[in-house]
């Protein structure tokens, strides 16, 4: 198996304390990743339950890193390392924005690299959502996500060739 590591950058329109409660409030991290159990300090469990993918297992979770407003990093037990890192960026609804850097370490068959790739992407549009006051229903994901989801398979998949 070997070995993926992505980047991915999104800005926000958000101050970062609002990007930040969305990463470590287990309410809000519901609304855009998974059904969640976030204990938020270094050691702390980040345990995902994936309600809207039957027979995926749930993933377990450890904060490894943690500084507030900046840094959050995830040790988990499915999707690898993630690597949240937050800035502050000029603009925004209230005079400032975030720009939220997602690196992501996973072993994983290179097969399915443009699958965790098109994850992600949908990810992070879910947690752009949720920011704007729209968290994901999960009960009809596939009808409200499944095709933008697949576009950036789709998308991603091209970009591998």
């Amino acid at each position: 198996m070997g070995g993926l590591h992505l980047v991915f950058e999104r800005d926000f329109e958000f101050a970062p304390v609002i990007v930040w409660d969305a990463l470590l409030d287990a309410d809000l991290v519901s609304g855009w990743l998974a059904e969640a159990v976030v204990e938020p300090e270094v050691g702390g469990a980040y345990n995902l339950r994936w309600v809207h993918r039957v027979g995926q297992p749930e993933t377990l979770g450890r904060i490894t890193a943690l500084h507030p407003l900046e840094l959050l990093h995830v040790d988990t037990t499915t999707m690898g390392l993630l690597r949240f890192e937050l800035a502050e960026t000029a603009g925004g609804a209230r005079g400032a924005g975030t720009r939220l850097v997602l690196a992501v370490d996973v072993a994983v068959e290179p097969v399915f690299a443009a699958r965790v790739k098109a994850d992600w992407l949908t990810t992070l549009d879910q947690l752009g959502d949720l920011l704007r006051g729209h968290p994901v229903d999960w009960a009809n994901w596939e009808r409200d996500r499944q095709e933008s989801w697949s576009q950036h398979l789709e998308d991603a998949a091209e970009g591998a060739r």
